[in-house]
């Protein structure tokens, strides 16, 4: 069990499932850079509730922060949902304000659905804190069209996203993905592809202005760091 796994297992037994982790390399498409290596949990064997999710997403991060303490990875990103920051405002704030010296090496994605906030304003303040502590904030689009998130990148503003390739490698279907992402006034060179299974996606991304990449055609996912053992 990793050290995430571990560090969850209260939350995963309280709805009776499991916490897993992975990490994603995220590269340029085009250059040699690396950019940062994603987070991504989730859980297996029973669905846990909006409280409990905020419960784990804080877990991550703060295991998150670990990482980077002990140099076991150079830059991270996580995602943090639009409820979590909702319900653990404070000790997200706390966690971030503690771990201030690192923060140039987090990047976090928001995600969300902006209509269900009960408060914008709490959302607007804590994407304004991190960006007060050089922390890079970008979008996660999710919506079955990209063109549909308008709201929440004008709630947000981030300065880097991301949205999910598409199963195809005709250009129409990137060129219009690619048309999408632009009027939602982001960059294509900063808007991370994930999910690239292909070779064929992968040139279909680069042709259509994408330049970052997640995926198995892009770098192999790998499993969470062990922290060093105390002698």
């Amino acid at each position: 069990m990793s050290p995430l796994e571990a560090g969850t297992a209260e939350q995963a037994r309280a709805f009776r499932g499991t916490v897993r982790a992975t990490l994603w390399p995220t590269r340029s498409l085009v250059t040699a850079e690396r950019w940062f290596d994603e987070l991504y949990i989730w859980t297996e064997g029973g669905s846990a509730s909006t409280t409990q999710r905020a419960k784990i997403q804080i877990e991550a991060i703060k295991d998150a922060f670990v990482w980077l303490e002990y140099d076991l990875v150079e830059r991270i990103g996580v995602t943090i949902s639009f409820g979590t920051i909702e319900r653990a405002l404070d000790p997200l704030t706390a966690l971030f304000e503690n771990n201030v010296l690192l923060s140039h090496r987090i990047f976090v994605l928001m995600r969300g659905a902006p209509q269900r906030l009960r408060s914008r304003y709490r959302l607007r303040g804590f994407a304004d804190m991190l960006r007060g502590l050089k922390v890079a904030v970008g979008y996660r689009l999710t919506a079955p069209r990209v063109s549909m998130e308008i709201s929440g990148v004008d709630l947000v503003q981030p300065i880097f996203a991301k949205v999910l390739a598409p199963a195809n490698a005709r250009a129409e279907t990137w060129s219009d993905l690619a048309l999408e992402v632009r009027a939602l006034g982001l960059d294509t060179k900063s808007t991370i592809v994930g999910a690239l299974e292909s070779r064929a996606q992968r040139d279909c991304a680069v042709r259509a202005g994408f330049e970052l990449g997640q995926g198995r055609a892009v770098r192999l996912p790998y499993p969470p760091p062990a922290l060093p053992t105390k002698s």
